[in-house]
């Protein structure tokens, strides 16, 4: 697995730029908090829910785009 150099960069570099849709909200946020007993099991839900948010976006993206080609 490839290191991320710099994990603040990374973040500043698409803070704003992500779609409502597939962010992270403040329910989601308490959700995953009131869940957990741990910092460390949230984060790993926070890393998964993200994860499967992303997922879904570029599954999206490759619908719209097999939609225009069609």
């Amino acid at each position: 697995m490839a290191c991320v150099k710099n994990v603040k960069n990374v973040i500043k570099s698409v803070r704003g730029t992500i779609n409502p849709y597939y962010d992270l909200d403040y329910t989601n946020i308490n959700e995953i908090y009131r869940t957990n007993s741990g910092e460390f099991n949230m984060i790993y839900d926070a890393f998964t829910f993200g994860y499967a948010q992303g997922r879904k976006a570029t599954l999206s993206e490759i619908r719209k785009k097999g939609a225009k080609n069609a």
